[in-house]
């Protein structure tokens, strides 16, 4: 299975500190929303996960006009922020498939190329809240968006974790393996 070029042109260590960067300055400058809607009544974890029509009216209505235009706030710095966990998630796990295959370790790249679609599929999933939410907010309090939104949210923290966990793993599996044919350092080359 091979990886996709745009998972493995993100996963040059610039790169990957690039994505993490944008990922983490998004995050950030999200909080003054999220903080404005948890003053307002209800935290943003709840409306997402709010699954019920009637426990988003009741949501809404806390929040009024400050809490709705912070949630508004908040699902569009929320794009740069899924689009840059989902493709550092998807370059680091590219980045231990070409680690494994320097260092031989077939098992280990044929894992990492599938696992180089949890980061995406977990920002697909984020997205697919952010919509629910945006129906609700613009006056679709119906459903499926609160299910829907409830049941999308649900999926991302795993998926991420997963993604984490795989990465991180398979960076310290391949660390320090030397690639076949190459000299060591303390031997002429």
């Amino acid at each position: 299975m091979r990886v996709p070029r745009l998972f493995v042109a993100a996963s040059s260590k610039r790169r990957l500190l690039a994505l993490a960067a944008i990922t983490l300055a998004s995050g950030a400058a999200m909080l003054p929303a999220i903080r404005t809607m948890a003053d307002h009544g209800a935290s943003l974890s709840a409306f997402e996960s709010c699954a019920t029509v009637a426990r988003a009216e009741e949501i809404l209505a806390g929040w009024g006009d400050t809490g709705r235009a912070a949630m508004w706030w908040q699902l569009g710095l929320d794009i740069p922020f899924v689009i840059g966990f989902g493709l550092f998630f998807a370059g680091a796990c590219a980045a231990v498939a070409r680690r494994a295959a320097e260092a031989s370790m077939p098992r280990l790249e044929r894992a990492a190329a599938v696992a180089v679609w949890l980061g995406p599929v977990a920002a697909l999933f984020d997205l697919v809240q952010d919509l629910s939410s945006a129906m609700i907010l613009a006056g679709q309090v119906e459903q499926p968006w609160p299910r829907l939104s409830a049941v999308a949210i649900g999926l991302v923290g795993p998926l991420m974790a997963a993604a984490a966990l795989f990465s991180a793993a398979g960076y310290l599996a391949t660390r320090g393996r030397p690639r076949p044919g190459a000299v060591p350092d303390d031997q002429p080359g």
